[in-house]
């Protein structure tokens, strides 16, 4: 498998805390099923986090730590960028990282302060010459009150990543509640841990997969474990089934009143 979505390179964000802590991760990882892992570093211009050059000769070392240490994993670069409202103007600087220098971009938004004009941003993205990917989405508390939110960005060009403990329901029942309902309605193209530790926010997947496979079938877990993933690797086009609108269950009284 193939994680998008994950900061387990040390010292560098709010990830790995030390190079044991990192180490352990990608044994986790390995044991889990996952070969390749994009570290995606959180960015913004005002975050005292490591970037550019600096990031990228930490990805390399990492890399060849792990080979010394017989883990059979490769990490390629990547940042998660934060949302602000001048992020047109930072991505237009181009001092970040996409993942694995493709053109998809891992975008993640501040629990509050949710943009409302979600749709137009992502328009902005796309047209200079960015695919948009929205990091764990189901976390958001716009989303949750509306999930339609979503479908109508994949229907503006974006991508959706959820965490993979979200659709397990590790990350409290909304998340779960909302994973289901994208999941249902074709609006999820990735699942990824979004690990940040080998003690809490494990890269734990496989359970993921497992309930993926039985619930929706072996290449529904294929495209958003795999496939989707190694096209982001590659640079590759992703082909998506259309989005369905979300129609929310009605409740007792306005069933009844129907009648």
């Amino acid at each position: 498998m193939i994680d998008i979505h994950c900061h387990v390179v040390p010292n560098i964000d709010d990830g790995a805390k030390d190079l044991e802590d990192a180490l352990e991760m990608a044994r986790i990882a390995y044991n889990e099923g996952i070969r390749k892992i994009v570290n995606t570093s959180h960015y913004h211009p005002s975050f005292e986090y490591k970037k550019g050059n600096e990031l990228l000769e930490d990805i390399k070392e990492f890399n060849n730590i792990l080979k010394s240490n017989n883990i059979n994993i490769e990490i390629y670069i990547g940042n998660e960028l934060y949302y602000s409202e001048d992020m047109i103007d930072i991505i237009e600087q181009k001092e970040f990282y996409t993942l694995n220098n493709s053109k998809y971009l891992l975008i993640e938004f501040p629990p509050i302060r949710f943009p409302k004009n979600l749709v137009d941003i992502i328009y902005e993205i796309k047209i200079r010459g960015y695919i948009p990917i929205l990091a764990h989405v189901e976390r958001y508390k716009e989303v949750q009150e509306n999930v339609n939110l979503i479908y109508d960005c994949i229907n503006e060009g974006a991508l959706i990543q959820v965490n993979s403990s979200s659709i397990i329901g590790k990350n409290g029942k909304e998340a779960k509640r909302v994973s289901q309902i994208l999941l249902d309605n074709n609006m999820v193209h990735f699942i990824a841990t979004d690990a940040h530790s080998s003690q809490r926010r494990r890269p734990m997947i496989k359970e993921t997969y497992d309930y993926v496979c039985s619930k929706y079938g072996d290449k529904t877990a294929e495209i958003l474990f795999i496939e989707n993933p190694s096209k982001v690797i590659l640079n590759e086009d992703i082909n998506i089934k259309s989005p369905i609108k979300y129609n929310k269950p009605k409740g007792f009284l306005q069933k009844l009143f129907k009648k």
